[in-house]
């Protein structure tokens, strides 16, 4: 991976450490849905417990997202 990339919202397009334009909070993590092909931050998408464990989801699909980047 580059290091000078960054990994952004394709919602708000927001980076971790900025404020989302949709939430007008702090992007703490970047999340990507597999199913959607997309990445999300933290704003743009939801946690809820499944099976004991709090787990980020997507807005669009409900599917479990994997955290690629975070502050």
């Amino acid at each position: 991976m580059n290091e000078n990339y960054k990994s952004q919202c394709m919602f708000c397009g927001a980076q971790v450490g900025e404020i989302s334009q949709r939430t007008e909070e702090l992007v703490n993590k970047i999340y990507y849905c597999s199913k959607c092909m997309k990445n999300y931050c933290d704003q743009c998408s939801y946690e809820e417990q499944r099976d004991g464990e709090l787990v980020q989801l997507c807005l669009r699909c409900d599917s479990r997202l994997n955290k690629i980047d975070e502050l």
